[in-house]
């Protein structure tokens, strides 16, 4: 039987094209001529098998030097006399998209052999056409790419592994030499062979753009605790009035429709819940299990509720279970419902006609009961020393070293390229994984096998230890051992989904792990590979997670209560959320913009809300906005209790008061004191004649600030292109629109009140980095102070300033002009900026270069480079722009800065907490940076300074308050403080508040 015969035998869509001769039958296809395609589609990956024949072959015989025997229908290898077979498989492009894993050549034998063939590949380009000669042959190494094994039969493929080998997916030219083995000669078949072609292998994988979703956090506490239904049922549409409660089983199926219910007494819990796991034991299997949703309604009791009064489903489903087998046990994901103590209620709904049935709490055996695991932060004390020492957890993955898989049915082949690792028990096949793991000196809080599975099961492999293996010479009859007894029994596991595998009491020392893992059923399973992730196939590459609890160490220095914690607030809902901007209220409370993120990977931004918080923390009201094309950036409160927001848009949204102009602009909204909406204003930015459409394109513009002063005004800065209007005619920005490696100049707008234009400025510079203005306060006699970077040739109003870097300028309330301090070095900007309450002027920024400030010199990490690391600088100024001191620190720049009620300067930054000057704060300066904070007194004297947990709260948005100071931050992970968790709802983000005493 042909190639092409035994393909269509398995039952396969196949395209076949010949490159050389008559074509196989095939359906016409456009693809590159000379291959043959098929294709395996599972839910992430698909992979595909590409036959390729010759576009080239012949071979060379010493004994005839000039004679040529392109046109035979046979090549040769031989020693004596000496014979050598070249081949090449060239085209403009696969037939299929995707990333070559493995490569196989196989050739048809005419004569019985002792040994086989050697394949030589060697770099470069090798001329040669069909017509060479062995006075003509290219030159080419010796060197060995495989070689066949044992003996050849006449009549028989031989197939030899050529993975080893870079094999592009456009333009491919992938030349062969073949020279025999032994001291017999061999005879193949040529390209001239109508059935007996060489041909050359391909598996090609590809994936969607389907990033892995983030994996569920690591669990801290050790054991979970584990909690027993107190109720569970099923209503049946068949029997509308019956009630199930009293039955050893219930079952879920869609013909007939049938319902399952749950109810947990969740209590005792002392930390917040990081994880939570509903588990059932499976007693009728299915290849399509129900779907976990919480439910809504009346309350319901086992004894009496039947399909008639059953209860509601609500939202979307939490975890969707996929193929179930009989005799196996479930675990559903349900974290985002059971948030601590209380009774946590379930409901089980259909997605298919295969209906299954679970074993309930009236099961006889008692072991096969519905449990309830819910995992918590490991316990922790608040510390109460004067450097309020704590430890923390981080999470160390270790790449796998090797990883493949073998299979039964291809003894000979290996798959160490794959993007898959699979494990099946018909056709066999077993996985393997191999680490070196290299502990370091903390103590190992957990350690858990990570894998991501591309297809599902109902009844997942177990794991073992294995001998030691290199994936490169590991095929069937090659393959590692399992050692022991199993470590982990997979239930199901579910499609397009992390599995993470509990290895604590094995890996407890440095040296190599390896891992097997062996099938338990006859359905089929796969996870990702290491070469999928490194070759961009796929992400969710094997990982071994090791989580460490580190030696205890000092997260604050200063004087106590400064800095130290007031009250902590988490705020978040089934949509990920993300602080965008805070800002003070009159009465010690403040509001907070914050961003709404869709369930997709990657999270696509749904829309925004507004609230505003009271001096504790509480919600006093609170405000959504999920038009489209809007993205709301900052917010301000008014000394009247009014809440004025900014941001952009694209299109004609209408926020409340009617459509924007149509275009890309900028929109400023006033909500009442209570929320609802007063007035919208919209201002595009353009470039050209809006009569001429061909001559006429809409601008980009941002908002970069926001600040408000005594009577309620709206003072924003920002960037734009082209012109603007504001309401007092166009306002050139300096900058048609955006083109190559430039950027755009700035904007300072003043509204009154209700929204009527007071004034406007245009802030613009030359050079191509132009003049980004990207702080402002008002101080008390409403003067605008504005900071940023000046570009080339500014003028702030008094004049053109050549110079170029940080600047801070200040106009009266009127918009005229009355200083600006530009802090020329070779890039240099000013991120924040703030009013001390003896109205001199705070700032922070980052320099690169040499930067002269109050008669000292400044130099930067590496000032002679043009893209130079750039330092961090706090600084003040006069209220009339004098020079009054500056401070500089090697790293990277503070992310925000206020002034408190006390007249500190707060600030937020990444990491470098020793550089504050208060001592040794933190764990392990090489680590991942941690969030930071830290006050500096009126004369920038060192007052305090705090380190968070490891990347738990990032983008941190600081407000004033009378006694303190608020924080806003994006909680991504579970976070420790104060001896408290938090952990972030559906595993994406909420927003952390807390307050920090002054």
């Amino acid at each position: 039987m042909t190639v092409a015969g035994m393909l269509w035998g398995m039952g396969m869509a196949l395209a076949t094209l010949s490159g050389c001769g008559a074509p196989l039958p095939a359906e016409e296809d456009s693809r590159e001529p000379g291959a043959e395609t098929v294709s395996t589609e599972r839910a992430a990956l698909t992979t595909r098998t590409v036959v390729l024949t010759p576009t080239e072959d012949a071979h060379v015989e010493a004994a005839s030097p000039n004679a040529s025997f392109g046109a035979s229908s046979t090549l040769k290898v031989s020693r004596t006399p000496e014979a050598l077979t070249y081949l090449r498989f060239s085209g403009a492009e696969l037939p299929v998209p995707g990333t070559v894993t493995s490569a196989r050549l196989r050739l048809f034998a005419m004569n019985n052999a002792a040994q086989g063939v050697v394949v030589h590949d060697s770099p470069g380009v090798h001329i040669w056409d069909e017509s060479v000669t062995w006075n003509t042959r290219p030159d080419w190494s010796d060197a060995w790419l495989t070689s066949s094994e044992g003996p050849v039969r006449s009549g028989t493929w031989v197939e030899l592994d050529v993975s080893g080998m870079y094999i592009p997916s456009r333009y491919y030219s992938v030349d062969f030499r073949l020279s025999a083995k032994g001291t017999d000669s061999l005879t193949f078949g040529s390209s001239e062979s109508f059935e007996f072609k060489p041909q050359l292998v391909l598996t090609v994988e590809s994936a969607e753009n389907n990033p892995p979703p983030p994996p569920a956090p690591l669990t801290l506490s050790g054991a979970p605790v584990s909690f027993t239904a107190s109720g569970d049922t099923f209503v049946d549409a068949e029997s509308p009035g019956t009630a199930q409660g009293g039955a050893t089983t219930f079952k879920v199926d869609s013909a007939p429709m049938q319902e399952a219910y749950l109810r947990f007494p969740v209590q005792g819990l002392t930390e917040a819940v990081q994880r939570a796991v509903l588990r059932l034991y499976v007693s009728s299997g299915s290849d399509d299990g129900p779907a976990v949703y919480a439910l809504t309604g009346l309350p319901w009791s086992e004894a009496s509720v039947t399909w008639s009064s059953r209860p509601a489903r609500t939202g979307s489903p939490v975890e969707d279970a996929q193929g179930l087998a009989t005799g196996s046990w479930v675990d559903y994901d349900v974290t985002d419902l059971v948030r601590g103590n209380g009774d946590v209620t379930f409901g089980l709904y259909p997605t298919s006609s295969d209906g299954v049935t679970f074993y309930s709490r009236e099961s006889a055996d008692a072991s096969l009961r519905p449990r309830l695991l819910v995992w918590t932060g490991a316990a922790k004390t608040a510390p109460t020393d004067a450097c309020l020492t704590r430890t923390e957890y981080v999470e160390v993955p270790v790449s796998a070293l090797h990883d493949t898989y073998a299979a039964a049915d291809a003894p000979d082949s290996k798959f160490q390229h794959h993007a898959s690792l699979r494990v099946d028990a018909d056709p066999r096949a077993e996985a393997f994984l191999r680490f070196d793991v290299q502990l370091r000196p903390e103590r190992i809080q957990r350690v858990a096998l990570r894998l991501y599975a591309i297809d599902g099961t109902g009844n997942g492999p177990r794991l073992y230890r294995a001998s030691t293996f290199d994936g490169a010479t590991t095929d069937w009859n090659h393959r590692p051992a399992p050692v022991g007894e199993p470590l982990v029994d997979l239930g199901a596991v579910a499609r397009d989904a992390w599995v993470e595998l509990d290895v604590t009491n094995t890996v407890t020392a440095s040296g190599t792990y390896a891992f097997a893992l062996l099938p338990d059923s006859t359905n089929s399973v796969g996870f990702v590979s290491t070469d999928a992730e490194a070759r961009h196939i796929i992400g969710g590459a094997p990982r071994l997670v090791i989580t460490y609890e580190s030696s205890p160490f000092c997260s604050y220095r200063g004087t106590k209560p400064s800095g130290t914690t007031a009250w902590v607030r988490q705020d978040g809902g089934a949509l990920a959320e993300a602080p965008r901007h805070v800002a003070p209220a009159p009465d010690g409370g403040f509001a907070v913009v914050t961003r709404l993120y869709g369930t997709g990977t990657p999270p696509v931004p749904s829309g925004h809300t507004v609230t505003l918080h009271r001096a504790d923390g509480a919600v006093a009201w609170t405000r959504s906005f999920t038009q489209a094309g809007v993205r709301l950036e900052k917010v301000v409160v008014t000394t009247v209790g009014n809440v004025l927001v900014a941001g952009t848009y694209d299109g004609a949204p209408d926020l409340g008061k009617g459509p924007l102009p149509q275009g890309s602009g900028i929109v400023v909204m006033k909500l009442k004191p209570d929320g609802t909406v007063d007035w919208t204003r919209g201002f595009r930015a353009w470039f050209g004649d809006p009569s001429d459409p061909e001559n006429y394109q809409d601008n980009p513009m941002e908002v970069l600030d926001l600040a408000t002063d005594a009577h309620g005004s709206a003072v924003l800065v920002g960037t734009f292109w082209g012109y603007t209007d504001f309401g007092n005619g166009p306002l050139y920005s300096g900058k048609p629109f955006p083109y190559d490696d430039t950027y755009p100049n700035s904007y300072v707008l003043k509204l009154q009140w209700d929204g009527a234009h007071l004034w406007s400025r245009a802030l613009a510079g030359t050079s191509l980095v132009g003049t980004r203005a990207n702080s402002v306060a008002v101080d008390a006699s409403e003067g605008v102070i504005v900071g940023g970077h000046a570009g080339s040739n500014t003028d702030f109003g008094g004049g053109t300033v050549a110079e170029r870097g940080g600047f801070v300028a200040r106009y009266d309330v009127g918009g005229d002009f009355g200083w600006a301090r530009v802090m020329s070095a070779r890039y240099g900007e000013v991120t924040s900026v703030g009013v001390l309450p003896d109205q001199r002027i705070a700032f922070t920024g980052n320099f690169n270069g040499y930067l002269s400030f109050a008669g000292q010199s400044y130099v930067s990490r590496e000032p002679e480079e043009y893209e130079g690391t750039r330092d961090a600088l706090v600084g003040v100024l006069s209220a009339a722009g004098g020079d009054v001191g500056l401070r500089q620190f090697a790293h990277s720049g503070f992310t925000d800065m206020v002034v408190d009620g006390a007249g500190n300067i707060v600030t937020t930054q990444t990491g470098a907490g020793n550089l504050v000057g208060l001592g040794d704060v933190g764990w392990r300066q090489g680590e991942r940076p941690r969030p930071t904070l830290a006050a500096f007194g009126p004369g920038l004297e060192s007052r305090w300074v705090r380190v968070l947990g490891l990347t738990s709260v990032h983008e941190l948005h600081l407000a004033t308050s009378p006694d303190g100071v608020v924080v806003a931050g994006n909680l991504k992970e579970a976070l420790e403080m104060d001896g408290t968790w938090y952990t972030p709802q559906s595993r994406r983000s909420d927003v952390l508040l807390f307050k920090l005493r002054k």
